[in-house]
């Protein structure tokens, strides 16, 4: 992001003007800021000891034009639903490179996933271990699982999104000794499950490293103890992601060069401490791939002052298109990318910017500092690159956004606006 005469650019695009050219609200990628986080991945994550893989987890943002990007990288991509499998596959992305997740697998997901040949099916739980071995059985077929466990860590982030509680409802627990024989017992009578290793997230937004050191050494220990109760031998291990992005100036920023390599020879230390000859380690990074590398823009409707001093910013969007602060209080930087001069600064006002639907609730930033908000502004919101598209809905008959891709110059329509006709399709009159 640059500024030129008071006017904010991504690439060599001015803000207020591709607001006009594509309407608002405006999902955009910068494709540059993308591909410089790929690069630092590609870098930093990697082994003499071991393979080391990066799965991008897609429930952060997932379009055709993305997937292109990672496969062109040769990262994975994991899918968590039918819907995700099938956009993922008609993109053109590698089957084999695709992890399937989730705790409540239709059978019509687990079909899917095993006649698609996917990398690996995440086993969530002991049921769905049952269901899949049947279904193996009945097509005949090898199916390359990881297990899901829960490790109980505490990886001090927001409720909804800490994943590795024992009272969390992902995975088995690592502490359950007669599960884990259940498991193992399992694995062992089937001619075609094939236990490749184990699966771990404790959650999302974690800005301290620690966390996930903490996470690989009680895996591996986990891993080793298993190996000694079990004749299975572990070959993967996937430590899932949750590294934590800036989203205001305040924020502690997880630096991903350190932490991808203190997490690679923390494995690679404990792997000659416990003797695991482990073959791969899986990351699965998705907030931090693209999450600030993604802003969205809308048009300022007006403001107004109520009786009590309250100064409200209405913008053309809210919590239809980004429903991170009602749902977990997120919180955000807001600019106006027309006037973003620094010399008007002394001129602001503090603002909630609020949205158009019919909550209370539908604030997208609290108390922020702004100049005076005019009709017609392009409010730009930072870092909505991730979780923001993906949970998006109609609510309040709103349709969503256009969702575009700049790389210098050049700007790519990855999804289009939707229409009012998108409203109806699905109704019968």
């Amino acid at each position: 992001m640059t500024r030129h005469n008071g006017e904010l650019y991504v690439g060599e695009r001015k803000l207020s003007e591709l607001a006009k050219t594509y309407q608002t609200p405006l999902y955009v990628y910068d494709e540059t800021g993308i591909l410089d986080k790929i690069r630092i991945f590609e870098t930093f994550f990697t082994s003499q000891k071991f393979a080391c893989e990066v799965i991008y987890a897609s429930k952060a943002f997932l379009a055709p034009r993305l997937c292109h990007i990672l496969n062109d990288h040769r990262f994975g991509i994991d899918a968590v639903s039918a819907g995700d499998l099938h956009l993922i596959e008609k993109s053109g992305f590698d089957p084999h490179r695709i992890v399937l997740h989730g705790n409540n697998k239709s059978d019509e997901e687990l079909e899917l996933g095993v006649a698609m040949g996917v990398e690996y099916l995440v086993v969530d739980n002991y049921p769905e271990l049952i269901k899949l071995k049947h279904l193996s059985e009945t097509k005949k077929t090898v199916v390359h699982t990881l297990f899901r466990v829960n490790p109980g860590i505490n990886a001090h982030t927001h409720a909804y999104i800490e994943t590795a509680l024992l009272s969390s409802k992902f995975g088995e627990s690592i502490y359950d000794g007669a599960m884990m024989e259940k498991i193992s017992k399992t694995y062992q009578e089937s001619p075609y499950l094939v236990l490749d290793g184990f699966h771990a997230h404790i959650g999302s937004q974690i800005n301290n490293p620690n966390s996930f050191t903490k996470e690989a050494k009680t895996m591996m220990a986990f891993i080793r103890k298993f190996q000694d109760a079990q004749p299975i031998p572990i070959r993967v291990l996937n430590l899932g992601g949750g590294f934590g992005i800036k989203y205001l100036d305040d924020d502690q920023e997880i630096n991903l060069e350190n932490m991808l390599g203190k997490t690679v020879k923390t494995v690679e230390s404990l792997c000659k401490k416990y003797e695991i000859k482990l073959e791969k380690l899986l990351i699965e990074p998705g907030r931090s791939l693209v999450g600030d590398s993604g802003f969205t823009l809308y048009r300022c409707g007006g403001n107004k002052q109520t009786v009590g001093g309250k100064n409200y910013l209405f913008i053309d969007g809210g919590m239809a298109d980004n429903i991170r602060p009602a749902l977990y209080q997120a919180k955000y930087t807001v600019e106006i990318a027309n006037r973003a001069d620094s010399t008007i600064k002394k001129d602001t006002k503090i603002y909630d910017v609020v949205g158009k639907c019919c909550e209370s609730g539908d604030i997208i930033a609290k108390d922020i500092p702004i100049p005076e908000a005019q009709d017609g502004d392009t409010v730009v919101v930072y870092s909505t690159g991730a979780y923001c598209y993906s949970m998006s809905m109609n609510y309040n008959g709103l349709v969503r956004g256009a969702v575009i891709f700049v790389n210098g110059k050049d700007a790519f329509i990855a999804i289009n606006r939707e229409s009012y006709d998108h409203l109806i399709e699905t109704c019968h009159f």
